[in-house]
């Protein structure tokens, strides 16, 4: 057998089974980018949820209609911890205005004050760690998508028109 021959079937040999590593290594990345990327979605979708019921919760402890002690955290702490798994450090420091917001929030409710304005601030602070909680999010999912620059969800503030002068 020809030296040629022999060369020619072991490169052959070694390059197929090169092209299975490498094959296997960038599928196998893939995947987990792919798991991570999913697994991730998952938590952020279930911290919302759990917030907007707090802060739903928190809004009816305000009015009156529920007793203050009938909000309900433990789900927001349990998606809280889902989240630390799984979340990029962008996103949970994002995250942590949040938290100070709804906590400002259930400071109000359990004074037992009600004063419309300062209640309007909190909400407003509220909303606006809100839309950067889900614009980090978005971009630790896919650095592509744009920041939303309107909140969706959570309480619903007024407009106040313009002072004239």
């Amino acid at each position: 057998m020809s030296w040629t021959v022999v060369v020619t079937v072991a490169g052959s040999m070694i390059g197929t089974l090169a092209g299975v590593l490498v094959g296997g290594f960038l599928t196998r990345r893939g995947q987990s980018q792919h798991w991570r990327t999913d697994t991730k979605a998952a938590a952020y979708r279930n911290l919302l949820r759990e917030y907007a019921r707090v802060e739903f919760d928190l809004r009816r402890a305000y009015l009156g209609t529920i007793p203050v002690t009938d909000v309900d955290w433990s789900r927001w702490g349990g998606a809280l911890t889902e989240v630390s798994l799984v979340a990029d450090e962008e996103v949970v420091a994002a995250l942590t205005p949040v938290g100070v917001a709804l906590l400002d929030i259930d400071a109000q409710v359990h004074s037992g004050r009600r004063d419309e304005v300062e209640w309007e601030s909190l909400l407003r602070a509220l909303v606006a760690a809100q839309v950067a909680f889900v614009n980090a999010a978005r971009r630790s999912l896919d650095r592509a998508q744009p920041d939303l620059t309107l909140a969706l969800g959570g309480p619903l503030i007024p407009e106040r028109p313009a002072a004239d002068g």
